[in-house]
């Protein structure tokens, strides 16, 4: 099995969120209720959960008799023909002939043929059917893709807007989540303010739920019954609640256990520690992707000294690539960090990494001792 599989999609245990779920829940029935619709924003870094927390709220829309659309994706919102197979909707192209006024136009033709199409928000109308109707987009930031050329984003900007505001003509709502750059991304399409109690940024599971997890998968899929408190406490310790960290864990424990068929021996939690650590190491290595080895001791320079979760403004990040890399260079790099999750915008305008354990990380591969010389300077020597 891939390491990562179990990484995305639907959670197998889910437990936690309560502080998302319940402002959901009341969003969407506040709306409902004067039959319109808004905008429900999950952003978060890489690994934080998003997907599985997603897939949990369309089941809950789905037991509340709400009609989830899952798996929707940009094109979906400017071109309604894709929208109407997303949505199941019959959807067909009117050809009609018209007498042009410009001969030029015409270059001595009788007419010309033009196209009839309705809008994405005419195809949602229609799907809905008066029913609330839930469009489920993950991976939201790719959003950002949609600016040009320019009828594409007038088509996704108008789409947007009708959803945001209520204004398509029924009670839809987008239920999106993305990294931290999804925000900037709608409002480059329009969309400048969500409501605060419609905007969640996701972060770690309460140590309750992370314990929660862990012996759900302890106990259903190796056979600890009870897991024994050594295994719950040891894997729950270098998790700090990130779901996927989590993961990292319970996928070194089906290894060393053998899916269960092998003792949970004092020995078999060791490897599964160090097994379970480095798959946390890995995926880091997979978010610095195209980040090289000097660019990243500049980002573990600037962050030596911050508190975890500590923020750093975006002019000190490019100034410092600066001093080594061209100004236009600098901004690709930090702008490869942020789209990668290795930066992440906060309130305070400021930017962080946004996994605890990833800054920690980062500091003590490619901190000032192993990057940078006595002058300040960066190095590629190790």
């Amino acid at each position: 099995m891939n390491l990562y599989t179990e990484h995305r999609g639907p959670a197998k245990y889910f437990h936690g969120r309560e502080e998302i779920i319940d402002p959901f829940i009341r969003t969407v029935e506040h709306y409902r209720s004067f039959k319109r619709g808004t905008t429900f924003l999950i952003k978060g870094p890489p690994g934080s959960g998003k997907t599985a927390l997603l897939y949990k709220l369309g089941e809950i829309a789905k037991d509340s008799g709400y009609k989830v659309i899952d798996n929707v994706t940009p094109i979906d919102l400017h071109d309604p023909e894709y929208m109407a197979k997303r949505l199941g909707v019959r959807y067909t192209v009117s050809y009609h002939k018209s007498v042009g006024v410009n001969l030029k136009l015409l270059h001595g033709e009788h007419g010309s043929t033009s196209t009839s199409r309705a809008s994405v928000a005419d195809v949602i109308k229609e799907a809905s059917n008066d029913t609330v109707l839930i469009l489920v987009l993950d991976e939201a930031q790719h959003l950002a893709d949609l600016v040009s050329p320019q009828q594409v984003k007038a088509a996704t900007t108008s789409t947007l807007n009708l959803i945001h505001n209520g204004k398509v003509g029924c009670p839809v709502f987008l239920l999106a989540g993305g990294l931290g750059t999804t925000e900037v991304a709608l409002k480059d399409l329009g969309i400048s303010r969500i409501e605060d109690v419609a905007k969640v940024r996701l972060g770690s599971l309460s140590m309750d739920a992370t314990v929660a997890v862990i012996e759900d998968h302890l106990r259903h899929r190796f056979g600890m019954d009870p897991p024994p408190a050594e295994w719950v406490k040891s894997l729950a310790a270098p998790t700090h609640g990130w779901p996927h960290h989590i993961m990292c864990y319970i996928e070194a424990a089906r290894v060393t256990l053998g899916g269960g068929t092998f003792p949970a021996t004092h020995e078999a939690l060791a490897e599964t520690l160090k097994q379970g650590t480095a798959n946390k190491e890995t995926y880091y290595q997979t978010r610095s992707h195209g980040i090289e080895k000097k660019q990243r001791a500049i980002l573990a320079h600037l962050f030596a000294n911050q508190p975890s979760g500590g923020t750093v403004d975006k002019s000190d990040i490019t100034t410092a690539l600066e001093a080594q890399y061209t100004p236009e260079a600098a901004e690709a790099v930090f702008t490869r960090a942020l789209k990668q999750g290795v930066l992440d915008e906060r309130a305070d305008g400021g930017y962080a990494i946004p996994i605890p354990s990833m800054q920690s990380w980062l500091i003590e591969e490619y901190g000032r001792d192993k990057g940078c010389d006595k002058g300040g300077r960066f190095s590629m020597e190790r």
